[in-house]
């Protein structure tokens, strides 16, 4: 394991090293991954399970919303011939908890909408399967259960303006453009969540959701197309874009939690940041963004925990082969805070193919810490916004801290070929950061 203290190597100026010693403040922090500690063995499966009576609710309650016609995920699980077709795969999903593509651990803290299926619920699903699957009676199903996560309701929604066919640069199956959309009303409203819908979920990896205030909208207009196809070259955020606020970077959307939101005013912009990959598929994409919106909410905004050191060429280096590099980044956001208690409301992690784990947490000005957020096994692409189930209290003296491993060994490389140095600042191939959402609390 290589652990790259702040980021700190022989191949960064001497300028970001200063800035990163300043940031780090020594080693890493030392609390234990609660991931990593040995967990109960899973109930046995209950005889006599049926498809109606036992299997059905949970699926419809945890998988229906992404597994329907038309859905992100490849097939639906609707009914028993979805299901009894898809059998041996269902099973060795839910069983490796690759699905439902919840990636934080329960064990760091709760979660708004927390989607993953519970010990109890695999046992149920895997245990129907291997006692072969018996469909039951319809009569059996109970009451359908509340479906966890996704919008509540679609008050408005803004599409690309035109299809776009993805084009990668010589040597790479990955394409991330922006695209500017319209606003779709003329008053002033809050997004109190969001759900995008791909035109192509082959071809989008994954997307980020902005918006641009109406002082600025014409800058992003202008960019629009300027190089002769749709959109503009930003990326991995918004370019050099003012006034950019990020509401969501997940293609798994929902309400977000305790009345908060985002106020978009009239003329405003969103900006659409899209990661398309050709890696599977070829082909053109024309995605649409449905909101929710209230009149009311209580605004939040937001912290990004990522080293600026690490931006500098060759800074945030992972040499070819290292299978556990680690970088860590803690700081004092009094900047964001203005040295004020806050309380954390969410926790979107960023990397791409290479992250392997990452963990954001509180370090308490007493020693202590708090979870926020522990991905013992990153899967690229389900990235996603975590909601806390209750917001957490930052105070003045406390740090954010953010821990992000890569595995850049020959066993791990996306396209096949044999390992290659890579760096953030660099070749730009993986990032490590994490968008901490907060509100005031006084």
């Amino acid at each position: 394991m290589a652990l790259l203290a702040g980021a700190i190597t022989k191949r960064l100026p001497l300028v970001a090293a200063v800035l990163a010693l300043a940031a780090c403040k020594g080693g890493p922090d030392d609390t234990p991954w609660c991931s990593a500690q040995p967990s109960e063995p899973p109930p046995p499966a209950s005889m006599g399970l049926t498809y109606y009576r036992d299997v059905k609710p949970i699926l419809d309650q945890k998988c229906g919303r992404c597994h329907e016609p038309g859905g992100h995920a490849p097939f639906a699980l609707l009914t028993y011939e979805d299901v009894g077709a898809n059998m041996a795969y269902v099973r060795r999903a839910v069983e490796d908890r690759t699905m439902p593509p919840f990636l934080a651990a329960s064990c760091c803290t709760g979660y708004f909408q927390d989607y993953s299926l519970t010990d109890a619920e695999i046992a149920t699903i895997t245990g129907w399967v291997d006692q072969g699957g018996a469909p039951g009676e319809p009569a059996e199903e109970p009451p359908p259960l509340p479906q966890v996560g996704g919008l509540s309701r679609v008050d408005a929604s803004s599409a690309m303006a035109e299809s776009y066919t993805p084009a990668p640069p010589s040597g790479s199956t990955d394409d991330i453009r922006c695209f500017v959309l319209d606003w779709p009303l003329d008053r002033a409203a809050y997004v109190t969540g969001l759900n995008p819908r791909p035109g192509n979920r082959a071809l989008v990896h994954h997307l980020i959701v902005g918006v641009v205030g109406p002082d600025d909208a014409d800058d992003a207009v202008s960019r629009d197309g300027a190089d002769g196809r749709p959109g503009f070259d930003c990326g991995g955020g918004f370019g050099d874009l003012r006034d950019v606020t990020a509401l969501g970077g997940s293609l798994i959307g929902g309400d977000f939690p305790r009345g908060l939101g985002h106020r978009v005013e009239p003329g405003s912009k969103i900006i659409l940041n899209m990661h398309y990959s050709t890696a599977k598929e070829v082909g053109e994409d024309r995605t649409t963004i449905d909101f929710r919106i209230d009149d009311g909410a209580e605004e939040f905004k937001s912290i990004v925990i990522a080293n600026p050191a690490w931006l500098i060429e060759g800074a945030m280096h992972v040499p070819a082969g290292e299978d556990d590099a680690v970088f860590y980044y803690k700081f004092e956001p009094t900047l964001f805070t203005q040295g004020k208690k806050v309380d954390l409301q969410g926790v979107t992690p960023h990397m791409h193919y290479f992250g392997s784990k990452i963990v954001v947490r509180v370090l308490h000005d007493d020693g202590s810490a708090t979870c926020l957020l522990e991905i013992p096994r990153w899967e690229f692409g389900w990235e996603q916004p975590f909601w806390l189930a209750k917001a957490t209290r930052l105070d003045p003296d406390d740090e954010l801290y953010v821990e992000c491993h890569f595995d850049n060994s020959a066993a791990n490389q996306p396209d096949g070929q044999p390992p290659r140095d890579f760096s953030w600042g660099g070749n730009n191939q993986d990032m490590c950061a994490a968008f901490v959402s907060f509100t005031d609390a006084e």
